[in-house]
């Protein structure tokens, strides 16, 4: 019986060859808690028709290179896309969520304002006589207003 494993394939960046992140959970007995792990394997993809997402089965086969011990079985479940309408480029989730547009392109549309520096308030106006006042004070023990 061979090896399968079902993952997610995080790279195509290699001629026929695609990275797959496989998950398993492990009970930790020290904490008594089930723990996500992942381990990435490497799977020949002849067809190279698997993308960024692809829910992917791998299996064992004969060790094809240092790193390539797995051939891609089949493609469990393909990653959902979206064309953007004004480009026309078909994006996968996970570059949708990195997608950052040009920055000229975005400078293009935008006018900007020169800055200009807010004016100094003027100084409160008070109409208070201290000398007044303190003799007030003085006399009556109260504050004349």
């Amino acid at each position: 019986m061979r090896h399968n494993f079902i993952g997610i394939v995080i790279s195509t960046a290699m001629d026929k060859t695609v990275r797959v992140q496989v998950a398993k959970r492990v009970m930790v007995h020290r904490f008594q808690k089930e723990v996500l792990r992942h381990k990435v394997y490497m799977a020949h993809d002849e067809l190279e028709n698997c993308n960024n997402g692809d829910v992917v089965r791998i299996e064992h086969c004969r060790k094809l290179s240092r790193h390539k011990s797995f051939a891609v079985a089949e493609v469990i479940k393909p990653a959902r896309s979206w064309t953007d309408p004004e480009t026309g480029i078909d994006m996968y989730l996970r570059e949708i969520r990195n997608y950052k547009p040009d920055a000229k392109a975005a400078q293009a549309d935008v006018t900007t304002k020169e800055f200009a520096a807010p004016k100094v308030p003027a100084p409160p106006q008070n109409d208070i006589n201290l000398d007044a006042d303190m003799k007030t004070y003085e006399q009556t023990g109260t504050l004349g207003q």
